[in-house]
């Protein structure tokens, strides 16, 4: 009967630790930040995947997830999703060099954009005038007019910074090999 007891009783002990362990296991990438301050005094915080895949954009109790799809960094491959609703909120379409670039919203709203580069820089016009400015290799505050420019803005924030700078060397990237078959003579 004793050595019963002792039995369940560690094996009761084991259980208990074994369901704390399992259920404190959380774990969060360091990642990049990037605060944006209002005049009023607010602050949003973007994100930015230390692996430069993706950045997220946290406004209040709202997060914003910004990304290009397949990883291809060109406009028309730009998604912007919110991550509470996992609904769409604005896809890239177009290209600069066809100056037909543009954000689509969700709602119907069309952000046309244009590039215009200079030796040390590039400015980004949207449909209410500069959107995003970068001035001797270094990005210049632009007051936008809404929260689509906004979203639009910390887009080309997210891009500057993923163009410019390189993954640290202890990221590791899996791919699949790469094999060539012959063709039989």
């Amino acid at each position: 009967m004793k050595t019963r007891s002792l039995f369940l009783l560690f094996g009761l002990m084991i259980l208990s630790l074994q369901a704390n362990s399992q259920s404190a296991a959380s774990w969060e990438l360091p990642m990049i930040e990037v605060k944006f301050q209002e005049s009023g005094g607010e602050n949003t915080l973007l994100k930015v995947d230390p692996g430069f895949q993706y950045a997220d954009l946290h406004q209040g109790n709202r997060t914003t997830r910004m990304f290009y799809h397949k990883n291809y960094g060109i406009i028309k491959n730009a998604r912007i999703i919110d991550q509470n609703s996992k609904q769409q909120i604005a896809r890239g379409k177009g290209s600069y060099f066809w100056g037909n670039a543009r954000f689509e919203f969700e709602s119907g709203e069309v952000f046309k954009l244009k590039r215009k580069r200079s030796q040390n820089g590039h400015e980004i016009i949207g449909p209410y005038g500069p959107l995003f400015l970068v001035e001797n290799f270094g990005i210049k505050p632009i007051k936008t007019l809404n929260e689509r420019d906004f979203i639009a803005q910390s887009f080309f924030v997210f891009d500057q910074i993923k163009t410019t700078q390189k993954p640290p060397s202890d990221l590791i990237y899996l791919a699949q090999p790469v094999t060539m078959r012959s063709r039989g003579n």
